[in-house]
């Protein structure tokens, strides 16, 4: 059984953040009794920002190191250069997350547990009917409820940051890192919620589904992908509510894998920030 050397001094987190104006403030002042207690060392990374998103974070007694760089990953292995605290959680700039919160996830660590995530809530209160209802199945597989993936949140012990060196450039970050833990190594907190604005519409759903399976493909993930496919067939065979949604979730997810598939054949790398889910869009 290996020893957790990660004993708390300090929490670090870690939050990389593109044009996050909106909403960093919001993320920070959750934060804020944390930050003025010195129990968190924060360090926020605006890269390729076009807004004041730097600007503001430094209002509230934390580190700042902005990028010129559009680049969720240059900022990830920035931030985490300066950062030396254990257990680390590495925070998107557009969730909120309160000082609380990252607390009840720093105390889930033992020998055993060495990477944890909050639970997920969907918030499809701006999204169109076929975006709810592809989310209604999509959200109830098993492979989307166990991962530390889209989470917006995901935090290591110093033994489990031991899995890897530098962030990869990868376009899933936190599918790279819920690869690196087995299933009884990672633990998703569901009295801990992050909330997750979903799309608006079918085009901004299948532009995120698109990269996030490109990113699968990417990590030669495949298998996992291919089951979770066969898995939606289960969880509506024992739920008649979603049957109605069961044409829904399949077109889009037919859609998606060819059009991931073209991306990959192609080599497409200019991938984006799906924007469609940002305060005010």
């Amino acid at each position: 059984m290996c020893q957790n050397r990660g004993a708390v001094k300090r929490v670090s987190i870690v939050i990389p953040a593109r044009n996050e104006a909106a909403l960093i403030g919001t993320l920070l002042e959750a934060l804020g009794p944390g930050i003025e207690e010195g129990r968190f060392e924060v360090v926020v990374v605006p890269n390729g920002c076009t807004d004041d998103t730097g600007a503001i974070a430094r209002r509230h007694q934390v580190a700042v190191v902005e990028l010129a760089e559009s680049s969720k990953i240059a900022a990830l292995n920035v931030g985490d250069g300066a950062v030396t605290g254990f257990p680390r959680f590495y925070v998107d700039g557009d969730i909120v997350l309160t000082a609380e919160q990252i607390d009840r996830l720093a105390a889930t660590f033992d020998n055993e547990v060495l990477a944890v995530a909050p639970g997920r809530r969907l918030d499809t209160s701006r999204s169109s009917y076929l975006v709810r209802s592809y989310l209604r199945i999509w959200d109830r597989l098993p492979s989307t409820r166990s991962s530390l993936a889209g989470r917006g949140c995901y935090g290591v012990s110093a033994v489990g940051r031991e899995r890897w060196g530098a962030f990869p450039d990868v376009i899933a970050d936190d599918g790279f890192v819920n690869g690196r833990f087995s299933t009884d190594e990672r633990r998703n907190v569901d009295d801990v919620t992050s909330i997750v604005r979903a799309p608006r519409d079918v085009r901004s759903l299948v532009a995120r589904l698109r990269r996030s399976r490109r990113g699968n493909l990417e990590l030669a993930s495949e298998h996992a992908h291919e089951s979770s496919n066969t898995a939606w067939l289960r969880v509506v065979a024992v739920d008649p509510r979603l049957w109605l949604d069961a044409p829904v979730y399949l077109a889009i997810t037919l859609l998606v894998r060819c059009l991931a598939r073209a991306d990959q054949h192609r080599g497409r790398t200019d991938w984006t920030t799906d924007e469609s889910t940002r305060s005010g869009a």
